[in-house]
Order: structure tokens, then C-alpha cells, then sequence
């Protein structure tokens, strides 16, 4: 595969010598980032069987050019599946298109199938049939996510008719105002010649509309898609559709003309593009690849040379979400850094996104794996081959403990910003298939369980036997006694220089220290990794203070996985201040900070610098 962009949309070419090929059509928001894996999969497949397939982000979304409050959107998604058809005949001379498309993909792939008039087949699974009805699930799937554990803290957002947000992705007013209007049985009638429906959310209106094409003359086949609820489950958990899959593969080939072209081997990378593209104006990305071809990024820089020289930001994944980042983050904040003048570079390590090579499912052990670590330290160094003075890695969650590693083993870092790490040191949880062996509330925030145990009815479940309360309560007790025992280690060795209990963990960051990187530990104030930090050093990490390099910081109404928009602002505010502060292994004693405007402490931040005092800014 390769990557292609056409039109300021950014996609990926998987190559085949056929004569019929696949446009496929993602869903939003978070559903792309859900089943971001698997549909690369399915592309990977489908040329494999000498289908090519173009995969691609619409306008606003993904990598593609846009902000999501740019008006005429709807109209653009809909013209951006007809570009990416019209770039597939134009790349690989296929005689015939179909178009995959999942979720709103579906409907956006019917509507321009509608309008395009010669599109030979249309695969729609669980299809969006009415943008009114949609737009009611999005502000479901809102409350739904207010309602978990690491959205305690978070400012709600406002029930207005500006935006709807989901999983931290918004639509706005004036695409709100064409979806809301949209209703595949009005809008579609002959949307292609063969059209197959995998669907089983909504029976009485997806037979409806297979009945109403059928009375047009399409030729329709209808599965259930009973995988479905497994598939969309969050980006580590997603499981692979197979029988689904197997469906459209087999559906797509009994309508292909019959040839005699040879199947080609589909390609494990294309190279790197040169030269790269412009995403808004004086605002550069080219798609790069590293570590051997294994590791794909998209270096983001503004026009000019002085950002060649400064350091890079190194955005890093998020837990198994690809480099697109939640609510579009990565993206975003590597563009607000380029119209800063700070060039940044936004990676997939081994396993995640677009990486090499490709595989079904993903495990917590190789999130946390050390090879994460080596592509980011390779990611570093390449940034420092390119001319920047340095890397500094920006990670969230398991992205945190990539970053954190990283920077231990790689002297091209210089900094480094690690948001609610869970964990400093990882043992391998996993069983053969990749699942946890551990019980859940090994990952949690004590704080939240105190909050959750002052509940009435939350015990009442725990008497009538219907939740693990019990288990919970050992899970407390344990960790009460483990931060008991790194205390008293802590007073020994402070008395007589005797190293007891958590030696890793300390000798983790004194080396950081040492080496002059400066390393920022920031949580949200009820963040399950406050427990970690607590449990190594003390009360908001307050044993850190011996080290002048190790920062600890707290940001009240920030999410785990940074989703909200206010969370989403605190980390990146975070994140230009201490940019802008410079750092230490780039000074010389004679020589000020790095040159641009110091920012002022964001409100939102309380900060513990070496051994200066600990103010807490919010409860937990």
C-alpha cells in the first residue's frame, strides 16, 4: 500500500492487477478509530484477491485538509467519494468501481453511488439510514460516555444546536443541518447495479429499503451482520468481522468480470512520497516512513527554515488509536504547533494504525512492549537527521509509558511531556490470546472507587451478589499496604542510604535526570495513573522533588484519554509552555532558553518542579 493524496484528501492505495476495484467509505468519528484496523484488513484482503482499493479520509477528518467548522462539508464528503472513484480509475486503470462503505460511510457511499449513476456494486454495512435518527445516537453516545468513570471530572459540554459531539469528534451547525435532512430511502433509489446489505440494528427499515431498491431493478443481496457489536467495541478491543468479511470478498469477486490477469503480490509499503503536500496555507505534511519501513508517520512543518532547526514534538498513539489521535488530536494540535512554527511528527508504532506489518488483533502486552519504545527513539532520531535540534515525545495513556522509555534509551530527546501514564514498568498481563489475566480493578483510580463506595446502591448490587464489590475491596486493601511499605523504604533509605521496594521505578528517572531531559509527568486529577505515582513516590508524587529535571503536574476536568475538548486544551497549552520554556540539555551556562514568547501557566495547571512545593489545585 501507498499512501495518495488527491484533492487535499488523504488516503491509501492498495495495488492489484484486476479489472474491478473497491473505493471503501469510513464511518465518523469515533467508529473510524474503532475499526480503523479492521478496514485497512479488509482493503489488505480485497487486493490480496486482485481487487485494488482505495481507502481515504473525507474533508475535515483523518489526515485530510479541513477543520470541522468549515461549512459545506456535507456536500464536500459526499464530492470526496466521487474524487476518490474518479483517482482510483485515474491510478490503476480499473474498469469498474464499487463502493464499501460502513456506517455513515454507507450512506455517503449510496448518495454519491446515487449521483455518479455508473458505480457497478455497493457494499453497505449497517448503513446510516436517516441523518435525524443518527444525529440522535451521537448525543447518546455523549451521555453515554459522561457516565463513565474517566469522565467524572470533565466540563459538560452544552446541549446546544451549534455542535453534537461524540467521543470527543463534532459536527457542526451546517453539516448538522444536510445530515438531519438525509434519508437513504428518499435519496436513493438505483444507487448501483448490485447492491449487498449487511445489516441486523435495524430490520424493518433495512428491508424496507432493500424492497424499494428491488422495485428499481437492483440487484440485492442481504446477510445479517451479527458481528457487528464486536467490531465497533473501542480500538483495543475490536474484534475482526471475519464471516462478514469473507461475505463482501466473495460477493465483490462473483460480480467481477472474469480475466485472465494474474493476481499481483499486494506490496507491504509504497515509498515515501516526495516533496508531501500542503494541508492549509504556509502549512506542510509529507507521509514518511521508518525503522525499515515498519513505522509510518506524517511529519507536519510550516513554510521556512526556522522550525528546522528547533526541536520537533513527537505525537505519539494513544493506547491502540491510530495516529489521528481521539477527537482528531493528533492532528489537530501537530497543525495548531505549525502555525506556532514548531514542526512536529505523528507517528503509528508497531502494531497500530498504518505500521507494518498489519495484523487482526492487538494486545495490552504490545502496546506496552519495548519495541513501542525503540520506534519512537527511531522516530527521534530521524527527526534529528532532518536538522531539529531534538525530539521531544508527546504521549497519552500507554503512548505516556512509550515516551517515557523512550526517553531513557534515546539521546535525541530532550523533553518530553507523559499525560496519565498508568504504569513505569510493565510486566506482560496477557494471555495466549491476548487477553488481560488480571481483574479489572487493577486499573482504576482509588479516588474513584472511595467516590463510588459512598454509594448506597452500590453495595446493595455488591449484597445481591450482582457486581465483584469484595474484590474491589482487596484490590484497596492491597494497595494501601504497598504504599505503606514504599513509604517506609523511602524513610530507610533517606536514613541510611539502604535502596528498598521500588529501586526501577527511581532509578527510571534519575537517569532522566541526570541526563538532563526534561521529563513532565501530568495526570487529570482523578486519572487511574495517579494511582502509580503515588504508590512509587508519595502523596501527588511528592519523593519526585529530590530530582530538578522530573516535573509533576495535575489538570482538573481532563479525561484519561484526553477526549473533551477542555481536556484537550489543557494538554496542549501544557505542552507549547514547556516548549517555549526550552530545555536543559539544549542550554548552554551561559545561554538563555530557546528564542520564542514564554507563554503564561495555563489556569487549568498545577505544576511541582523539582523541589519547590506541591499546590494541588483540585480535589480528588
Amino acid at each position: 500500500m501507498r499512501p495518495i493524496v488527491f484533492d487535499g484528501n488523504f488516503g491509501w492505495l492498495h495495488s492489484a492487477h484486476g479489472p474491478d476495484g473497491v473505493v471503501m467509505c469510513s464511518p465518523f468519528g469515533y467508529d473510524t478509530l474503532c475499526t480503523y484496523r479492521g478496514m485497512r484488513r479488509l482493503a489488505e484482503r480485497l487486493a490480496a484477491r486482485g481487487m485494488p482499493v482505495l481507502r481515504f479520509d473525507y474533508p475535515a477528518t483523518g489526515d485530510s485538509a479541513g477543520d470541522p467548522t468549515d461549512a459545506g462539508l456535507w456536500r464536500a464528503w459526499i464530492d470526496s467519494v466521487k474524487q476518490a472513484v474518479a483517482q482510483l480509475r485515474s491510478a490503476t486503470g480499473v474498469e469498474r468501481v464499487s463502493l464499501c462503505g460502513l456506517r455513515l460511510g454507507g450512506m455517503l457511499a449510496a448518495l454519491a453511488a446515487q449521483e455518479l449513476g455508473d458505480v457497478h456494486g455497493l457494499v453497505l454495512m449497517s448503513p446510516v439510514l436517516s441523518g435525524k435518527t443518527y444525529q440522535r445516537e451521537l448525543r447518546a453516545h455523549y451521555r453515554q460516555w459522561l457516565n463513565d468513570p474517566a469522565a467524572m471530572d470533565c466540563v459538560v459540554e452544552p446541549d446546544t444546536d451549534e455542535f453534537v459531539e461524540a467521543y470527543g469528534f463534532r459536527m457542526y451547525r451546517d453539516t448538522l443541518e444536510s445530515l438531519h435532512a438525509a434519508d437513504l430511502y428518499r435519496a436513493t433509489s438505483r444507487p448501483a447495479a448490485r447492491v449487498l446489505l449487511l445489516d441486523s440494528l435495524n430490520p424493518v427499515r433495512t428491508g424496507a429499503l432493500a424492497a424499494h431498491y428491488k422495485e428499481h431493478g437492483v440487484e440485492l443481496e442481504r446477510h445479517p451482520f451479527d458481528e457487528y457489536s464486536r467490531f465497533m467495541m473501542e480500538p483495543l478491543e475490536s474484534e475482526m468481522p471475519h464471516a462478514a468479511f469473507e461475505t463482501i470478498e466473495n460477493w465483490l469477486l462473483a460480480g467481477s468480470t472474469r480475466t485472465t490477469h494474474a493476481v499481483a503480490r499486494v506490496p507491504e509499503r509504497g515509498e515515501e512520497p516526495a516533496g508531501g503536500h500542503y494541508v492549509a496555507p504556509r502549512l506542510h505534511e509529507t507521509p514518511v516512513w521508518l525503522n525499515g519501513g515498519k513505522v509510518f508517520g506524517i511529519y507536519c512543518r510550516p513554510d521556512g527554515a526556522a522550525a528546522a532547526h528547533a526541536p520537533a514534538v513527537l505525537l505519539l498513539n494513544t493506547g491502540a488509536v491510530s495516529r489521528i489521535g481521539n477527537g482528531r488530536f493528533g492532528v489537530h494540535f501537530a497543525r495548531r504547533l505549525a502555525r506556532q512554527g514548531i514542526a512536529s511528527l505523528r507517528i503509528d508504532v508497531g502494531g497500530v494504525g498504518d505500521s507494518m506489518p498489519s495484523c487482526d488483533t492487538l494486545s495490552l502486552d504490545a502496546l506496552y512492549s519495548q519495541s513501542s519504545a525503540a520506534d519512537a527513539a527511531c522516530a527521534s532520531r530521524w527527526l534529528v537527521a532532518r536538522g531539529h535540534a531534538g525530539a521531544m515525545p508527546v504521549g497519552i495513556c500507554s503512548g505516556a509509558y512509550t515516551g517515557l522509555h523512550a526517553a531513557t534509551r534515546e539521546p535525541a530527546v530532550v523533553g518530553a511531556v507523559i499525560v496519565n501514564v498508568q504504569k513505569f514498568r510493565w510486566h506482560n498481563v496477557c494471555d495466549e490470546h491476548g487477553k488481560p489475566m488480571i481483574p479489572v480493578s487493577a486499573f482504576g483510580s482509588t479516588r474513584n472507587y472511595m467516590r463510588s463506595m459512598k454509594q448506597p446502591g452500590k453495595w446493595l448490587r455488591v449484597l445481591k451478589g450482582e457486581t465483584g464489590g469484595w474484590g474491589l475491596v482487596r484490590e484497596l486493601v492491597v494497595r494501601q499496604l504497598a504504599k505503606a511499605g514504599e513509604t517506609l523504604a523511602d524513610r530507610i533509605e533517606r536514613l541510611c542510604g539502604l535502596e528498598l521496594g521500588a529501586r526501577d521505578e527511581r532509578h527510571l528517572f534519575a537517569n532522566l535526570d541526570a541526563r538532563g531531559v526534561d521529563t513532565h509527568l501530568v495526570f487529570g486529577v482523578l486519572d487511574e495513573g495517579v494511582e502509580e505515582l503515588e504508590r512509587y513516590f508519595g502523596v501527588r508524587g511528592r519523593r519526585l522533588a529530590r530530582f530538578t529535571r522530573i516535573h509533576v503536574a495535575f489538570c482538573k476536568h481532563t479525561d484519561h484519554a484526553i477526549l473533551s475538548s477542555v481536556a484537550q486544551e489543557n494538554i496542549m497549552s501544557y505542552v507549547e509552555n514547556v516548549y517555549r520554556g526550552g530545555f536543559t540539555k539544549l542550554r548552554r551556562p551561559d545561554s538563555a532558553a530557546l528564542d520564542g514568547e514564554l507563554h503564561r501557566q495555563h489556569p487549568e495547571h498545577d505544576e511541582h518542579r523539582g523541589a519547590g512545593a506541591l499546590r494541588p489545585f483540585g480535589e480528588a
